[in-house]
């Protein structure tokens, strides 16, 4: 049976070959494992534990288990989740890259390494245009539906703006109750294009809305009303950890407010369905057609802030 593999060039810069059989952990000590099912690498950036690849038959997964982020094909796990890899697809884990390769059987032969006790999760500054989508009157749905209507309902827009956000290569940071965050890295491609691929992820979203809400409808009465809006913004965060779990990922900066912020008042105190901060529109100006809502006073914020809608 022919078993796919990783490859990847090691510190001697010599390509090195693994071939998956049935399950294989990646990170630098996977303690209690089996020397034929991981793959250790000597780098404080990379988790004592920090991915796990199973194989069904050809079909490849990879599940992250990390605090410092797992990369396919350039675009950011969200903490904790697990996504299918194809052929030809490239995983970064710290500062090493794997190429996925289904050909013909390929044995692998490596050397353990001497791993470190403790992972090195460094606060990182960076640059991210956030995605904020907010249902509106999330606390009625609660008082006048049963708890299984309104998890259908959250379960059914969560998977598919889940989907869209991954179509448009962002990464899903929170379910933050009635809302879905996403954000985009300016350091994978240039600040416009993540800016713009936002800005569109935002579009699909509340073009698939309708569909949503009509399927809901043949089955719940009422859930034809829903309203959302969506905020976005682009400033600098500080990516980190607070706690031990892998889903404790942290972004803190002064954007993210603000672009839950703009996502509460979108089609409600403002007409617009999308609205942008003028960082963001400065970016997809030339690509998206944008209105001048003119300068604005936010709650929670000093002074105000000039906004935009996307038409």
């Amino acid at each position: 049976m022919n078993n796919p593999y990783l490859e990847w060039i090691d510190e001697t810069q010599q390509v090195q070959r693994f071939a998956i059989v049935d399950r294989i952990f990646i990170g630098r000590v996977c303690q209690g494992i089996d020397v034929q099912k991981r793959i250790i690498l000597n780098s404080p950036s990379v988790s004592r534990d920090h991915a796990v690849i199973d194989r069904s038959t050809a079909h490849l997964r990879i599940t992250d288990t990390s605090k410092n982020g797992t990369w396919i094909n350039a675009i950011r796990m969200a903490a904790g989740s697990a996504q299918d890899l194809a052929d030809g697809d490239v995983v970064r884990i710290g500062e090493f890259s794997f190429r996925v390769v289904y050909p013909e059987h390929v044995s692998a032969d490596r050397e353990d390494g001497s791993p470190t006790q403790m992972t090195i999760v460094t606060p990182a500054e960076m640059t991210v245009t956030n995605l904020v989508a907010d249902v509106r009157k999330f606390t009625n749905f609660f008082q006048k539906y049963a708890s299984s209507e309104v998890f259908d309902l959250m379960k059914e827009i969560f998977v598919d703006f889940s989907a869209i956000v991954n179509d448009f290569k962002g990464t899903i940071k929170d379910y933050a109750g009635d809302a879905v965050f996403a954000f985009w890295e300016h350091q994978v491609e240039s600040p416009q294009e993540q800016a713009v691929l936002a800005c569109r992820a935002a579009l699909q979203q509340m073009q698939h809305l309708d569909t949503i809400l009509a399927k809901l409808t043949i089955k719940y009465s009422g859930f034809d009303n829903i309203k959302m809006g969506w905020g976005i913004s682009t400033g600098s965060v500080t990516m980190s950890h607070y706690g031990s779990r892998v889903a404790d990922m942290a972004l803190v900066g002064e954007c993210i407010n603000l672009a839950f912020r703009l996502s509460d008042i979108a089609n409600k105190e403002l007409a617009a369905q999308i609205v942008i901060c003028s960082e963001t529109a400065a970016l997809v100006g030339d690509n998206l057609p944008l209105e001048d809502l003119g300068e604005i006073s936010i709650r929670g914020r000093k002074g105000k802030e000039h906004v935009f809608a996307i038409r």
